[in-house]
């Protein structure tokens, strides 16, 4: 087992201190059936295997795009990550002073803080479209109008990166606080949510097409930006409230991946973007702006290449040996740059005006006589467009236009935004060796995006990666947490000063590097994961993500999930999953007599003329077709030959789910069969007493007849065929029938007239149908003989009692025969000397489980059901003419079930513990009939199992 590795069967479920999260995630497995495994998430490295995965099941890495590098690999900071258990109490440190403890916690708070002030750069620059700029130029904003194809406009406030920055501390900030006090967790980090960067340019065109370039836009798109985020507030908060995370988990693999890799390229022309400062696209204009830029790009793709030959040769047996290399490298590319432009002697203001930094956020403020006097760090804090995040809403020049028009991508933001945080919740409960309550977790998600939708802010979740390196860091505690959004609070005023002397190239790499990573993540290594199909949906949505946007690409993922569901149903799985004769799969009716046992087993006649047609997975419009066909293949295949059937029965057991189309083809196939086919009976089974798995009424449909005038009565003799015990109304106990069925005479004569078509809820009751049908074909006195004795029983009318006759005697002797094949009716009748009357009346207990088996019984008249009481459900009925309890009363061991009767009365005949030894020691010869029995019973039952398992793959119930 490889390092890292825990496998279930060495897990202590039952330890909750020690493992809570994974013996309640264990727990859950193990009712579903499943195999649980687990790997440590904080044990393997970030580019070969994310936690996430291995948590959930999802693909690798799922959208972790916020600053991927710089803070998911500090998941991989340790590989040996402390296991021990955080308490809340800090009952821990009970000898630690707290002066102490803050103290500790400072490198933590710091670390924290100055993440979030690195991503925001990268990111914060990137909220608005490229095209429209933060300077004028020459064009009017008044009258400069916009769409999504050309941007080109100019930003109608100073700063336009500063705001972006600022919107991403201050959702940041905002979800720190929230998380702070409605978290389970005692170390969560906030992060604004990134990933939804391509919605903002989204919104924005939607906006720019109806509005143009000035205020009144920005309005609109920030009470779009605040909206959007209340509503992914409000479905995180009903998710958790009403306990329904698992919801989030339904969205196919491919899909995401496809989505994945969109981003990617998202992530990579931006990246192109922020370094050219200049729009780019997919076309000669785009080339051409790249070529002329060249010498801002080529500085971002010299440090991605060093980054990437670095990572590759620091690989050891495929797996990077410095996790850390990627962020140390990106905060390392400031003061490389600074060095070289020092080491070189170029001027500072000259790569500055050439374009290699980002502005600074207020350039200058005129004087009076109207010159640029440019501000002081101090000024541009406490300048009034530190508060445009709040000032720009404007409800008066709101476009509620474009807020109609952005519906359908709010809708898709809300859905792309709850894939996270099953991700990131687990994978960090598991890393922290926290149990973590998901749903609390979902509301605590939907504090923090309502709070920061109130404000006009952007979306938030707590990332894994902050929070591990948090926590690694030894960040934890209401009051460390509450310092983190202190700390991101100072940086919401300074933050943005402090940006205009990063270089856009460490910005640029970042993001070059991050969308290069997803992209590789969707469309390489899924490669030889999914079968062509699933792949192409990946390339599909990849491209549609590109070319038209995020919202096109989740409809395009939706066409794609739907499409590649019924093409595999289609391809990969054959609605019939095999076709076999009654003669491999009989039924459990075992105790019949001779004649009628030689007549079902005769080639001519008997079981090989019962054809049983097994369906599986899921009918529907699309395989419906194909199911007929091959039925249909089937039956021509056999006409006119030895093979042909009489009999077809049709099991449904192993279906999961029917729709419409499906269920009438069935219907209409049932006419096929008789027409086309001259099959006399054909017998659906439904698997379930509740009927076909499908609204549309097929029970009905397959049994009732066309023509109600051409309805025979269930005449006593037809009754025969259902041994004896057809049934028109609902009962409480077990039934064979769900329908009441259509009786004709049947093309070969049977003297009898049997059903056209019949539904039952068992493979086996249909099977002893089906046998009986072929008896009656051959002699219906078999079946009356045998039925003349199952009527109901008689009272007296005087004592209320169940009165003997010579005619039960007879019936008894048979049933007992019939038990004993091949002995002389002799040696049968001394055998049933030792039987004593017994008459039970309905409801009463024959005897219960784990009493002590004190004799062997012969059911002669009634009915009885055995029952498993550890076992709820497990139910089964015991035919007329079966003995029971021969085994406890042979081996001296306690009784294995509960037997009731469940018939208006029930006769049997019973041979108890005295007489059986009396016959052991007297007449060892036919004592050895009692042996025999039991041999041929247990023989029948491992063969009806073992025909069950190898032939339907289902154990008989």
């Amino acid at each position: 087992m490889d390092a890292g590795e825990i496998d279930h069967t060495h897990i202590d479920f039952n330890d909750g201190e020690k493992q809570p999260l994974l013996r309640k995630f264990g727990e859950e497995r193990r009712r579903e059936g499943q195999n649980v495994t687990f790997k440590r998430a904080d044990s393997m490295p970030f580019y070969d295997s994310d936690p996430h995965r291995t948590v959930l099941q999802m693909p690798k890495k799922m959208f972790a795009v916020a600053a991927s590098d710089l803070m998911s690999t500090a998941a991989e900071i340790d590989e040996e990550y402390p296991r021990t258990r955080h308490d809340n109490s800090m009952s821990d440190k009970s000898e630690v002073s707290w002066p102490k403890h803050a103290a500790g916690q400072i490198p933590a708070i710091l670390l924290l803080c100055l993440l979030n002030l690195m991503i925001s750069i990268p990111f914060g620059v990137s909220y608005f479209p490229i095209g429209w700029r933060a300077d004028s130029g020459e064009l009017d904003s008044e009258n400069s109008s916009g769409s999504e194809d050309v941007v080109d406009g100019v930003f109608p406030v100073t700063g336009k990166e500063a705001l972006g920055i600022r919107m991403f501390l201050f959702s940041t900030f905002v979800g720190q606080v929230m998380f702070t006090f409605a978290s389970k967790f005692k170390n969560p980090a906030s992060c604004q949510m990134v990933e939804n960067v391509p919605f903002c340019h989204s919104l924005a065109y939607i906006v720019i097409a109806e509005q143009g370039y000035g205020l009144e836009a920005l309005s609109t798109l920030f009470f779009l930006f605040g909206l959007s985020s209340l509503l992914v507030g409000f479905v995180f908060y009903l998710l958790g409230r009403l306990e329904m995370g698992r919801v989030i988990y339904f969205f196919p693999s491919h899909v995401l991946l496809g989505c994945i890799a969109g981003i990617g390229i998202f992530m990579s022309t931006t990246a192109i973007e922020v370094t050219t400062d200049e729009p780019f696209s997919f076309d000669m204009e785009g080339l051409k702006g790249c070529i002329e830029k060249s010498y801002l790009l080529g500085v971002v793709v010299l440090f991605e290449v060093v980054l990437r030959v670095l990572m590759c040769i620091t690989k050891e047996k495929g797996k990077p040996r410095f996790p850390l290399l990627p962020p140390i490298y990106f905060c390392l590319i400031t003061p490389i740059f600074y060095l070289v432009t020092l080491l070189s002697g170029t001027p500072f203001s000259a790569i500055k005006d050439a374009g290699y930094f980002f502005p600074s956020p207020d350039i200058c403020d005129p004087n009076d006589d109207g010159e640029c006097v440019r501000q002081t760090i101090l000024s541009s804090i406490f300048n009034e467009d530190v508060w445009t995040i709040w000032r720009v809403v404007n409800f008066s020049t709101i476009s509620w236009i474009a807020v109609a028009k952005s519906i359908p991508t709010m809708m898709s933001l809300i859905a792309f935004s709850l894939i996270h945080v099953p991700i990131n919740i687990p994978a960090f409960a598991i890393s922290t060796n926290v149990e973590a309550d998901f749903n609390a977790e979902l509301v605590a998600h939907g504090y923090s995006n309502a709070f920061a939708g109130l404000f006009g802010g952007l979306q938030n979740y707590m990332t894994y990666g902050g929070s591990i390196l948090y926590a690694k860091a030894g960040g934890e505690g209401k009051g460390s947490s509450l310092a983190v959004s202190i700390g991101t609070a100072a940086f919401f005023f300074v933050g943005p000063s402090i940006a205009s002397y990063i270089p856009r190239c460490m910005a640029g790499t970042l993001l070059l590097h991050i969308g290069i990573d997803l992209f590789l993540e969707g469309v390489c290594d899924s490669y030889g994961n999914f079968d062509w199909l699933e792949y192409g949906g990946i390339w599909f949505i990849t491209i549609i993500m590109t070319i038209y946007g995020m919202t096109a690409a989740l409809l395009a993922g939706i066409a794609s999930a739907l499409s590649v569901y019924a093409a595999q149903s289609v391809s990969y799985q054959n609605p019939v999953r095999r076709t076999m004769t009654a003669r491999s799969l009989r039924s459990s009716s075992w105790n019949r007599p001779t004649e009628a046992a030689s007549i079902l087993d005769s080639n001519e006649i008997g079981r090989k003329k019962i054809l049983i047609i097994q369906l599986q997975g899921h009918l529907f419009f699309g395989n419906v077709a194909q199911l007929t066909d091959n039925i249909k293949a089937t039956l021509e295949q056999k006409k006119g030959t030895p093979a042909e059937p009489w009999i077809v029965i049709i099991d449904f057991t192993l279906v999961l789910g029917m729709d419409s189309s499906a269920a009438q083809a069935i219907g209409k196939l049932k006419d096929t069969m008789r027409k086309r086919f001259h099959i006399d009976v054909a017998i659906f089974v439904s698997g379930s007493r509740d009927g076909f798995p499908c609204k549309y009424d097929l029970s009905h449909e397959l049994s009732c007849p066309a023509d109600p005038a051409d309805q025979d009565t269930i005449s006593k003799e037809a009754a025969l065929l259902f041994g004896g015990e057809a049934k028109t109304e609902e009962t409480d106990g077990p039934t064979n029938l769900v329908h009441t069925p259509r009786l004709i005479r049947s093309s070969r004569d049977t003297g009898l007239p049997i059903p056209q078509n019949l539904v039952c809820d068992s493979l086996d009751s249909a099977l002893i149908f089906a046998e009986n049908v072929l008896i009656a074909r051959k002699n219906p006195c078999l079946l009356e003989d045998i039925a003349e004795f199952r009527e109901p029983l008689t009272k007296s009318n005087n004592e209320g009692e169940f009165y003997s006759s010579d005619e039960e005697k007879r019936s008894a002797i048979i049933f007992l025969s019939n038990l004993c094949p091949g002995e002389s009716l002799s040696d049968v009748e001394q055998l049933f000397s030792l039987f004593k009357r017994e008459v039970y009346n309905e409801n009463e207990i024959i005897w219960r489980q784990g009493s002590v088996s004190d004799s062997a019984k012969l059911l002669v008249k009634g009915r009885l059901l055995s029952l498993l009481e550890n076992e709820e459900g497990t139910l089964e009925q015991i035919p007329t003419g079966a003995m029971l309890g021969e085994l406890g009363l042979v081996k001296g061991i306690d009784r294995l079930n509960t037997v009731q009767c469940v018939s208006d009365g029930a006769v049997l005949y019973s041979l108890d513990r005295e007489d059986w030894d009396v016959l052991k020691r007297d007449n060892p010869r036919i004592a050895r009939f009692i042996d025999m029995i039991i041999v041929n019973y247990l023989s029948h039952r491992i063969q009806h199992v073992n025909s069950r398992v190898f032939e339907t793959k289902y154990l008989p119930v």
